[in-house]
């Protein structure tokens, strides 16, 4: 499909014309991977980012499509002590890099004008309205527009849990002289002193 709708034109468009708009973006921008310098250190990670950049639109499609088809509901929030840890994994997982705007990097002007119009289409209002009533789509769209350098109205920051506080650490409070001379002597069984450490202190 050939983009022959304009991304600023303020005429609103149907969900499913913006899932077909979104296709399009994307897949121009896995068509500008292979322009990405070979001898980058991260070329060889273009490759899982086209594979994850497709998961992200299939993920985007379907959900688009319970929209229209009115089953999609939102799940209620679980809290932070339901979360299971994940079971470890035979193989390791790949993880991209975080680095805001890594993807252009690689690729380069040919990658940040795809970006660009993926900008300008969740910044309009009515794809900002729509993903504005799904917070699964902005968790979706979230970490492909960091790789890409993009930050679209459509999708707010992500809000930073508050740190909790360190504990500072408690240093023992230094004893006097007449306290180290009272430890060194303590009763036994019987009820006579002993002498625990040599009675010789060194001075204050």
């Amino acid at each position: 499909m050939q983009m022959i709708f304009s991304l600023t034109d303020p005429t609103p468009l149907p969900s499913w014309l913006i899932a077909s708009l979104l296709r399009d973006v994307i897949s121009r921008l896995l068509g500008a991977l292979g322009f990405g310098n070979p001898s980058h250190r991260r070329a060889m990670l273009l490759a899982p980012f086209a594979a994850y950049a497709g998961r992200v639109l299939a993920r985007f499609e379907r959900l688009l499509a319970r929209h229209r088809a009115g089953s999609f509901r939102l799940a209620a929030p679980r809290p932070d002590h339901a979360r299971k840890p994940e079971a470890a994994r035979k193989t390791p997982r790949l993880r991209l890099p975080r680095q805001w705007a890594w993807v252009i990097d690689v690729v380069g002007y040919r990658a940040a004008g795809m970006a660009e119009n993926l900008q300008y289409l969740l910044s309009r209002p009515d794809a900002a309205g729509l993903l504005a009533l799904y917070p699964q789509a902005q968790s979706m769209l979230r970490p492909l527009g960091h790789m890409l350098g993009i930050a679209p109205a459509g999708i707010p920051p992500l809000k930073r849990r508050p740190r909790k506080p360190r504990p500072q650490p408690q240093h023992p409070r230094r004893l006097t002289r007449k306290e180290r001379e009272a430890i060194l002597w303590y009763p036994n069984s019987e009820g006579k002193p002993m002498k625990l450490l040599p009675r010789r202190l060194p001075r204050d």
